[in-house]
């Protein structure tokens, strides 16, 4: 009888978060014989305005699903968020039920999301579309926050991977994102150095921080 993997399911709003956040962590999962499933809440269809939509989308979900498969991930999931009109749109897909069902399906040990403090709108929308679907399953699921941009007054405890093994890997993944070159490679080095110090505080050498929110 084959024993049932582990799931680890990472919540985020446009495709490269998840990379830039987790990335290491994921590899690392996947290493340790877990299974990580990437839902992802918008095409991002909004991202490059001198393309059409529907290329555009086509590109980065072709993009996605073939860096997921390059960091391990088992599965990459798009929500089909409208771009730039998260507020609206998460009601009107409902997709607060849709996430419920998703973790319901998977029955995920950890769950990863957006910081409810990054200052990024759609970042705080994932968040607390996580958080309120979390809610509705009335199970004790720990939620972790990652960042993409700075998070200032977090006080929840946290959490230190080290990440020294998989590191080069999501640093080869964000390379990969070529849709997102423009917002995606100016990021490569404050990438490289968070995860530096990370790692020489905690005394490994690279390492990726995240926030236990439950």
């Amino acid at each position: 009888m084959t024993k049932n993997k582990e799931t680890i399911m990472v919540f985020c709003a446009h495709s490269d978060d998840e990379v830039i956040g987790v990335g290491s962590t994921i590899a690392k999962y996947v290493k340790e014989d877990k299974e990580v499933i990437t839902v992802i809440f918008s095409f991002g269809e909004m991202s490059s305005p001198w393309l059409r939509k529907d290329i555009l989308i086509k590109e980065r979900v072709n993009e996605a699903k073939k860096i997921g498969k390059f960091i391990g991930c088992k599965q990459v999931y798009f929500l089909g968020v409208e771009d730039l009109n998260f507020e609206v749109d998460v009601e009107k897909k409902n997709i607060k039920e849709k996430v419920k069902n998703l973790m319901l399906k998977y029955k995920p040990v950890k769950v990863f999301t957006h910081s409810s403090l990054d200052p990024h709108k759609d970042h705080k929308i994932v968040s607390r579309v996580i958080e309120e679907a979390l809610d509705l399953i009335q199970k004790d699921i720990p939620l972790f926050a990652f960042e993409i941009w700075n998070i200032k007054n977090e006080t929840h405890p946290r959490m230190y991977v080290d990440v020294s093994e998989t590191f080069n890997k999501k640093i080869e993944a964000i390379k990969k994102f070529k849709s997102q070159r423009h917002y995606t490679y100016p990021l490569l080095i404050p990438v490289y150095v968070k995860a530096r110090i990370i790692g020489l505080l905690n005394g490994y050498k690279y390492g990726e921080r995240f926030y236990k929110i439950r």
